[in-house]
């Protein structure tokens, strides 16, 4: 085994990442920073309301959970704690959208890191949606059943 070629492609592998991964991102977060101060991510939302009634979700959900997948866990988190703290998501909708981002967030960031890795994006974004709607709704399929288990005293 010849440690000094692993060594190389470990730090040729390396650099070839740390320089991809910021060239990829920073322009994708000034372009999701542009889409949420012009307000175009508001007009998502009317898009993905059927979507939201198949699950049960009332319509307040979609802002949070639309800026949960385009702007990542970080951002939408911020979002959905405003949202939380205002009184605009019931706990059911707050369970709900957590589980289905815990495992489907920020598709366009990690979709495009891992293609630039050599992912086929169709299987990696088609996988976290089919992933995240099954917890979703094994998860409702929960609160339905056990609706004083999530509420506080």
């Amino acid at each position: 085994m010849d440690w000094l070629v692993i060594l190389r492609e470990i730090i040729t592998g390396g650099a070839q990442i740390a320089v991809l991964v910021p060239a990829i991102i920073i322009p994708l977060m000034v372009v999701l920073s542009l889409l949420t101060d012009t307000r175009l991510l508001d007009r998502g939302v009317g898009f993905i309301q059927p979507v939201m009634k198949r699950f049960n979700l009332s319509n307040r959900v979609a802002f949070p959970l639309l800026a949960g997948l385009f702007l990542g866990i970080v951002f939408g988190s911020g979002v959905i704690i405003s949202f939380a703290r205002d009184g605009s998501l019931t706990r059911r909708d707050l369970i709900l959208v957590l589980v289905f981002l815990g495992v489907c967030h920020s598709i366009i960031e990690d979709t495009l890191i891992f293609v630039a890795l050599g992912a086929n994006w169709w299987v990696l974004i088609g996988c976290r949606f089919v992933l995240a709607a099954f917890a979703a709704v094994a998860v409702s399929f929960v609160l339905r059943s056990r609706p004083d288990a999530f509420q506080t005293s």
